[in-house]
């Protein structure tokens, strides 16, 4: 079976029954689902359905894991973040018209290659440009008012991952993940691809779980315990600026990790 070319033939026909705008808030929707939504539950129900097994693969200890409580507030203010996200993007279509789109609707699919190559770009994108913003939110003078929220979880949980003031949700969420592909021109379908990969990847680092092993999730789960280390989302920034070990900003550690 080829593929791609029954990629193209589906692409055809939602092209031919649903108007632009249409198409492009469904496809945010469709993105959020089954790219946060569906697997911060799945992860969620891990700890519920499979306690034994959830507790040999959590990556800290049972004692911090956080209460029933603190677990649906989180899932709440998540949710919450989603659908006002959502709504902004409804409210733009709505201005624009559904006649029109803001994203790049091209009737023909991109070749593999070009989804290959948006999704690199993408990922390396996102990881220089939430780098430098995570590293900006936890400023003494920015940290109190805005990331300390997030970091409400020292042991996170799948959907930890969205639990941010609404400042943060768009300054280190959305836009470093959507604006990249966004000012690439990338086609629509190739923004799904990639926002719904990086979702998942959110909601995995987050989990407090590390059986997979990709991504990396103890390596977010590190920086939710110690605060002041790992930083970016795949440890390439962290590694080019050597914050990748706990204790890097102390001179005693900086020097170990020259000797090593």
């Amino acid at each position: 079976m080829d593929l791609h070319r029954e990629l193209q033939v589906t692409w055809d026909h939602i092209l031919k029954s649903y108007k632009p705008g249409a198409i492009e808030l469904m496809g945010v929707i469709i993105t959020q689902t089954v790219g946060f939504i569906i697997p911060a539950t799945l992860y969620m129900l891990i700890d519920t359905l499979f306690p034994k097994f959830s507790q040999r693969h959590k990556i800290q200890g049972a004692r911090r894991q956080p209460t029933h409580q603190q677990v649906l507030h989180c899932v709440k203010v998540s949710l919450f973040n989603h659908l006002w996200v959502v709504a902004l993007h409804g409210i733009l279509v709505w201005l624009t018209g559904l006649d029109h789109a803001t994203l790049n609707l091209d009737p023909i699919v991109p070749p593999w290659k070009e989804f290959i190559g948006d999704f690199v770009f993408g990922l390396l994108a996102r990881e220089i440009s939430f780098y430098y913003i995570h590293r900006a939110l936890h400023h003494p003078s920015i940290y109190v008012y805005i990331h300390k929220m997030h970091h409400k979880y020292v042991t996170p949980v799948a959907f930890a991952a969205e639990y941010a003031h609404p400042v943060e949700h768009i300054l280190a969420n959305v836009m470093p993940v959507t604006l990249p592909l966004y000012l690439k021109g990338a086609h629509i379908l190739s923004i799904m691809a990639f926002v719904t990969f990086e979702l998942w990847e959110a909601a995995a680092d987050h989990s407090g779980y590390d059986f997979l092993k990709l991504p990396p999730a103890e390596l977010h789960d590190l920086h939710h315990e110690k605060f002041r280390v790992n930083y970016g989302t795949i440890g390439l920034m962290d590694w080019i600026h050597g914050t990748d070990v706990v204790g890097w900003d102390k001179p005693k550690a900086k020097q170990a990790k020259k000797d090593e």
